[in-house]
């Protein structure tokens, strides 16, 4: 029988993670979760009242920087990749392990799932038509340390209708701007490393040189920015269809990625 394994990063998030991992209990084999530097509330705590397997790692500030390692300690064929503010809606752990046995029959190597925002006031979910690869067969994904860049699968990837849900917290524009922007530095320098430079779960060098070609490729471009902007605005509102909230949010995010893709490439 394939085991699952849920694969968890966090801080500090006593807040969330009963939810997340109650939604894991009877699902899984095993939750090995990486906290990332000391704890300073009660995750930890929580984490083993549900038998997960916690390790601490120096801090980083960058959930990206040991997802490598979370991953060569999983012991399952299967493996869930989940935050701590997300979690498996009733259906789906109800029929993950089904998920799994139909894979095997049609060599599925991976799933999708609708990834729904939860309201935790209202106690509900907020519909929209966004989509989150989640479970994946260990030996087709392949990653390598790239923040913001999703898990990939060599095999067939099969969307599904299940519901993984993702609890929305409140903040300010401000609040939200100056996060976005820190990631954006962030990822900028990233981009503009080699695949010699960057560590990896089975990926090869070609994987590499297709991940944000045109980023790249236009690095040093000085209207990038706007480039960014409206390619991604348009795909968020007319191809996936988010809203115009979240089209406009992430087009702004992106806008400051193609900023400091220039800035920094200059003095690459």
């Amino acid at each position: 029988m394939n085991k699952i394994s849920a694969c968890l990063i966090v801080r500090n998030e006593e807040k969330n993670i009963e939810r997340c991992l109650d939604s894991l209990q009877g699902v899984v084999d095993e939750i090995v979760l990486v906290h990332d530097g000391n704890c300073g509330d009660a995750t930890l705590d929580i984490a083993k009242k549900h038998g997960a397997r916690v390790f601490i790692k120096n801090h980083v500030g960058m959930m990206e920087a040991h997802l490598i390692f979370a991953i060569r300690q999983t012991k399952g064929d299967w493996v869930i990749r989940i935050d701590a503010d997300e979690f498996l809606s009733s259906e789906l752990r109800k029929d993950i392990r089904s998920l799994v046995v139909k894979a095997e029959k049609e060599n599925i190597s991976a799933y999708s799932f609708r990834w729904i925002d939860f309201d935790i006031l209202g106690n509900d979910f907020i519909s929209g038509p966004e989509r989150k690869a989640v479970l994946f067969k260990k030996c087709d994904l392949y990653w390598f340390s790239l923040p913001h860049f999703a898990w990939q699968s060599r095999g067939k990837l099969v969307e599904e209708a299940y519901v993984l849900g993702h609890v929305i917290s409140q903040k300010t524009w401000f609040k939200w701007l100056k996060g976005r922007k820190k990631w954006a530095k962030i990822q900028a320098k990233y981009l503009l490393k080699d695949f010699g430079d960057l560590d990896n779960f089975q990926a090869k060098r070609e994987d590499w040189l297709k991940v944000y070609s045109f980023s790249r490729r236009h690095a040093k471009n000085p209207f990038l920015a706007f480039m960014k902007f409206g390619k991604t605005f348009s795909e968020e509102l007319f191809v996936k269809k988010v809203g115009i909230v979240k089209s406009l949010k992430r087009g702004v995010y992106n806008f400051y990625l193609g900023y400091y893709l220039f800035i920094y490439s200059r003095k690459h």
